[in-house]
C-alpha cells in the first residue's frame, strides 16, 4: 500500500528521481547533439526534436498517471491497461504525424533543406514515436507496479524517471528512424 503523502515523504520520494532526471536530461542532450550533428539535414532535424520530446512527455505522462491510478484503486487489469495503451498509441501517432506535417511546412516555407524527402519528414517522427513508445509502455508499467508494491507513491517516483528514460528512448529511436529511413 502507498504510504501517507506527508510533505516530508513527498520530498524524500521525489528528490532521488528528480536528481536522476536532471542528470539524465543533460546527458540525453549531449547524446542527441552528437548523434544528429553529422546529418546533412541537421537544420530541419533539430527543429523536429523539441516537438517530438514534448509530445512524448505530454502523451506518456497521462499513461503513467492512469496506470498509477488504476494500481492505487485496485482497478489495474488487462482491459484497462490495453485501453490505456491503445489511447496512448493513437494520440502519439496523430501528434507525431502532425509534427511531420508542420516540419514539412517549415521546410518548404522557411528552411528549404533539400537533403530530406517529404516522406522522410512525415514518417521519421511517426516511426520514432512508435519504437520508443513500445519500450516505454512496458518500462513505465513495471516501474509503476514495482514502486506501488514497495509502498511508495508511483506519482512521486515514476514521472521524473520515465521522462528521462523517454528522452533517451526518443533520441535513440529518432536516430534509428533516421537510419532506417535513410535520411542524409
Amino acid at each position: 500500500m502507498v504510504k501517507d503523502d506527508s510533505k516530508l515523504n513527498i520530498v524524500l520520494e521525489t528528490l532521488p528521481s528528480e536528481t536522476f532526471s536532471i542528470i539524465g536530461h543533460l546527458i540525453a542532450g549531449i547524446i542527441l547533439t552528437l548523434l544528429i550533428l553529422p546529418f546533412k539535414s541537421f537544420i530541419i532535424l533539430i527543429v523536429i526534436i523539441p516537438a517530438l520530446l514534448s509530445v512524448r512527455g505530454n502523451v506518456s505522462g497521462p499513461f503513467y498517471a492512469r496506470t498509477s491510478r488504476d494500481l492505487m484503486l485496485g482497478d489495474f487489469n488487462k482491459q484497462t491497461w490495453t485501453e490505456n495503451i491503445l489511447a496512448t498509441y493513437v494520440l502519439s501517432l496523430i501528434c507525431s504525424f502532425l509534427i511531420g506535417i508542420f516540419s514539412l511546412f517549415l521546410n518548404v516555407i522557411l528552411i528549404k533543406c533539400g537533403t530530406i524527402s517529404n516522406f522522410q519528414l512525415i514518417f521519421t517522427p511517426m516511426l520514432s514515436v512508435s519504437i520508443s513508445l513500445s519500450i516505454s509502455v512496458i518500462c513505465s508499467t513495471l516501474l509503476n507496479y514495482i514502486t506501488f508494491h514497495r509502498g511508495l507513491n508511483p506519482n512521486n517516483v515514476v514521472p521524473p524517471i520515465m521522462t528521462t528514460l523517454d528522452d533517451f528512448l526518443t533520441i535513440i529511436s529518432f536516430y534509428g528512424s533516421l537510419l532506417i529511413l535513410k535520411v542524409a
